[in-house]
């Protein structure tokens, strides 16, 4: 009966999934086709110092771009499922190639920010439950409200400019290394943190008015061996979400913070499209984007289910 509910639960998942791609695969269409630029003519006129109207016309012909709506979509669609997201206009290399390039730095960029979020959130929202309403609950209650005023950007500046250039213990411009990412993921890190940590610690003050709490405590086990064994599991549901949303957001984000550390990734890719006006790099940035966030939401729900029973029973 359990794995009937969890095959069910994943079945109904999947199935929104698929309808949710399929939206934002179409709403990546539409940027492209009604942004009112004509990427044929931009595409001729990056070579071509004085551009035909035959030669745009070619281009639009090469490109799919002389059928109707209808046609365009359909090849816009088979392109996707063939790994072709268009010629990009800064470069005039294939999109996927570009987006190839750039996201291995990019996912290692996240990967590191959000294992400092995961850290920091579980250590300091479980000591600020320990220790509720005392020294360390105030001061840390402080700086997550400080963290989430500040803009992660900002921070970026003043840690690059604290330990790159004042005290050079990190290099100015990153060379792809895991010590140069260091400073680019703290600064991703902080304020993600910092909301993740005030969302868990309400989140484990709500779980220790539970019953099974109660009687744990009846039993002689301390409230710390309580938080850490039992309630932290019913309380990630929230953080797990929460977690999930910004793991993916930071693909998006990561752009303001890859041009401050010289970061060339997904986001330095995506800054480079919109100075350019290069619609395919961008749809095509954009649509990594929405489907990881689409995604990482998915595997979070899933996820939150399978470690929280309570939780599979109420959204089931």
């Amino acid at each position: 009966m359990y794995s009937m509910g969890i095959c069910a639960r994943i079945a109904k998942r999947i199935i929104t999934l698929l309808i949710v791609i399929l939206g934002v695969v179409t709403l990546s269409f539409c940027l492209q086709i009604f942004t009112g630029t004509d990427p044929a003519e931009m595409l001729v006129r990056k070579t071509t110092l004085f551009a035909t109207e035959d030669q745009i016309q070619a281009m639009r012909v090469e490109l799919g771009l002389d059928g109707t709506l209808s046609e365009q979509y359909a090849d816009y669609i088979k392109g996707l499922l063939t790994g072709d997201l268009g010629i990009s206009i800064t470069n005039r290399k294939p999109v996927i190639d570009n987006i190839r390039d750039a996201l291995p730095v990019t996912c290692m960029l996240v990967i590191m920010s959000m294992l400092w979020v995961a850290i920091l959130t579980v250590l300091l929202s479980a000591f600020s439950v320990i220790w509720k309403d005392k020294v360390f609950d105030h001061a840390t209650r402080v700086i997550c409200i400080i963290g989430i005023c500040v803009p992660s950007f900002w921070l970026a500046l003043i840690l690059l400019i604290a330990f790159a250039v004042e005290i050079p213990i990190f290099s100015v411009i990153s060379d792809g290394s895991i010590k140069s990412l260091i400073l680019p993921s703290v600064s991703i890190a902080i304020p993600i943190a910092c909301i993740s940590i005030r969302v868990l610690r309400a989140a484990v003050i709500n779980e220790l008015k539970s019953d099974y709490v109660t009687y744990s405590k009846a039993r002689g086990f301390s409230t710390s061996k309580i938080i850490y064994g039992e309630v932290l599991r019913n309380a990630f549901p929230a953080a797990i979400t929460l977690f999930a949303q910004y793991c993916a957001s930071v693909f998006g984000t990561s752009a303001l913070i890859e041009t401050v550390f010289s970061i060339r990734g997904l986001g330095y890719y995506l800054t480079e499209a919109c100075e350019s006006m290069d619609v395919y790099g961008i749809s095509g940035v954009v649509l990594i984007c929405a489907i990881s966030f689409v995604l990482f939401n998915t595997v979070a729900d899933i996820f939150s289910g399978i470690i929280c029973p309570a939780y599979r029973r109420k959204r089931v």
